[in-house]
């Protein structure tokens, strides 16, 4: 299995390059947005987090809660991701959902940093760093997981020699199993080990 896997990386690395690439960019463009936002926007970006902050405070998390949503939500996207790479063009799809995500998570530091300087470097490195040192790696192993067999398929179509989706589905399904057992892992740390972080750093910020 471990000699598979290797195999696997090495002969798809140009595949994973242009994942992670694209994951960056995406993180990026993210912290870059703010700059193009408006004040009105910047306000109510503001509002919402501090009554994000306020109501964490108040109430505490319900962690079971929290997993079980996280997990809903990345399971999700884990699916999709995994139901595009069936298609012989949903390699630019899938392109676009790492893309997204790796807005997303530049978004949400960048805001951190621009409103609170080292102090929001500092909350973001309790609260969004711990369960995304899993998260990100899952996420660019499953956009590769997909897009390369994505790409297989087209190209082999191209060839005129057509990938059987039945012979190739077992072991690629196989693969994302083991990405969402990591994603699972990730999601367990995002819900009962970021929030302890959260309370500790809160006060940094308010």
């Amino acid at each position: 299995m471990r000699q598979e896997i290797e195999t696997y990386f090495r002969e798809n690395m140009g595949i994973y390059i242009l994942i992670t690439a694209l994951f960056a960019a995406g993180v990026f463009a993210g912290a870059l947005t703010l700059r193009g936002l408006g004040a009105e926007q910047l306000g109510q970006l503001n509002l919402f987090f501090d009554l994000f902050v306020d109501g964490f405070r108040e109430i505490p998390a319900e962690q079971g809660t929290l997993f079980r949503q996280a997990l809903g939500l990345n399971f999700r996207y884990l699916f999709l991701t995994w139901f595009l790479g069936l298609f012989l063009y949903g390699f630019p799809l899938i392109a676009g959902l790492v893309g997204l995500r790796g807005f997303s998570l530049g978004f949400t530091v960048g805001f951190l940093v621009r409103r609170h300087a080292l102090r929001g470097a500092l909350f973001a490195s309790g609260a969004i760093l711990p369960h995304n040192l899993l998260m990100i790696p899952t996420l660019i192993i499953g956009g590769m997981t997909a897009f390369s067999f994505s790409w297989l398929r087209l190209r082999s179509s191209l060839e005129q020699q057509p990938c059987s989706l039945r012979e190739y589905i077992g072991s690629y399904s196989l693969m994302f199993l083991f990405v969402a057992m990591l994603m699972g892992a990730a999601v367990f740390v995002e819900a009962y080990i970021s929030p302890v972080f959260v309370k500790l750093l809160i006060s940094t910020i308010r």
